[in-house]
């Protein structure tokens, strides 16, 4: 762990030409055309990335997914494999009413009421039977208004 602190305290002090030679060593390749404090920050963010591990494959690819649905302008949906923890409120607006509903630990709260699944939340407030993970957005399709 030293090491790797001692590596990235001297960061701060290299110069554009060591940098650029850290980059190569890190990554392969020749340091992109950027400034020396950009070039500092993505060579600690590998060096705490190798030392303490990176994000999962799939999770990457959730995240560029959501910035692809951002840069569109799309609203961004969660994906299936979305863990709820309690104390998450999911929010949705159905004709003209906002709708919130807290996750418990083991049952959702709804106005005030607790409930064994979002699907029963959902059929209490459109009058039909929904999915519930479709109509708070939680699944690929989402929910349609």
């Amino acid at each position: 762990m030293a090491r790797h602190d001692d590596k990235l305290a001297a960061l701060a002090t290299m110069s554009p030409a060591q940098l650029r030679g850290e980059w190569l060593q890190l990554f392969g390749a020749a340091a992109p055309p950027v400034g020396h404090k950009l070039l500092a920050l993505a060579i600690a963010h590998r060096v705490q990335e190798k030392a303490k591990g990176s994000l999962s494959a799939k999770l990457t690819r959730e995240i560029e997914t959501m910035v692809r649905q951002l840069g569109k302008g799309e609203e961004i949906k969660a994906s299936v494999s979305v863990t709820l923890r309690p104390g998450t409120q999911l929010v949705r607006e159905w004709r003209g009413a906002t709708h919130r509903v807290m996750i418990l630990d083991d049952a959702y709260l709804y106005r005030d009421e607790r409930y064994g699944s979002l699907s029963e939340i959902a059929r209490k407030i459109t009058g039909a039977h929904w999915s519930g993970p479709r109509f708070f957005g939680l699944t690929k399709n989402g929910a349609a208004a």
